[in-house]
């Protein structure tokens, strides 16, 4: 398989077990820790995080904020968390490395399966890159399309699903417009989406930066019925209710107002 001119990327890096540096991790996730307890990033609830195999499902927010919590699992609990990237991360030479250096790999349920299969912490969020880079009148919306490859593998392999809710990322930048459109109409066929702030640049705001991890959700189906569309959708629908229900109850609280 052709690696990256640019870096020497082996693509075969992108699938599970393949990439990732146990000594480039434990220095990544300790540089995220110290960084998350200087910016006053607060994470609730690593103790409801089951052994064994887990499938957390997150929010996609505006950056890379995401490793604020993957680093409280591993600080916690000595667990790596591997995280299910987009597929544009691969068109990004030298990222790509550290991405897959750290436990990112390929997003698809080939990998999600081969992970979970050895009892493995997975992190996925269904929104994707187009969550991350919605306009400000869409934050903390989860805008999951028609996936549900996630839902399939947590059935297919027995593995609770744990939301996890990210809030305040949202808020570091007022986006504005369709970046994809954007990127399309200026980049051609090397279209990627360009998000653009509302006024000047990409300087972020200060925020309050929290992680809630809810608690495990079950799923209720056996492995047999992973192709029953109904059960699947309903699946989905549990776990994308419990996350919000997670943001929702946070950003009341944020506001002063009363939510219990």
């Amino acid at each position: 398989m052709r690696r990256g001119f640019i870096d020497g990327f082996d693509p075969r890096s992108t699938q599970a077990f393949q990439g990732m540096s146990a000594p480039s991790s434990a220095r990544f996730y300790g540089w995220a820790d110290r960084l998350g307890r200087r910016l006053g990033v607060e994470v609730e609830g690593v103790e409801r995080v089951p052994e064994g195999r887990v499938l957390i499902v997150a929010n996609h927010t505006f950056g890379f904020d995401i490793v604020f919590p993957m680093a409280a699992v591993y600080r916690r609990t000595g667990r790596v968390v591997w995280a299910l990237g987009e597929h544009a991360w691969w068109r990004l030479p030298f990222l790509r490395r550290l991405a897959v250096e750290v436990g990112i790999v390929d997003g698809t349920q080939e990998n999600a399966g081969a992970l979970l299969s050895q009892d493995q912490l997975v992190l996925v969020m269904p929104g994707g890159l187009r969550e991350s880079v919605k306009p400000h009148e869409l934050r903390y919306r989860l805008l999951w399309g028609r996936r549900y490859g996630f839902v399939r593998a947590a059935i297919k392999h027995g593995a609770p699903l744990v939301p996890l809710a990210a809030v305040g990322a949202d808020d570091l930048f007022d986006l504005v417009g369709d970046p994809f459109a954007r990127g399309k109409r200026l980049l051609g066929r090397f279209a990627f989406p360009l998000p653009r702030p509302r006024v000047g640049l990409h300087i972020p705001h200060r925020v309050k930066l929290r992680y809630i991890f809810g608690e495990p959700l079950w799923p209720r189906a056996a492995p047999e019925q992973v192709d029953d569309a109904e059960l699947v959708r309903r699946t989905r629908l549990e776990v994308q209710g419990a996350l919000e229900e997670l943001i929702d109850n946070e950003l009341a609280r944020r506001a002063g107002f009363p939510c219990d």
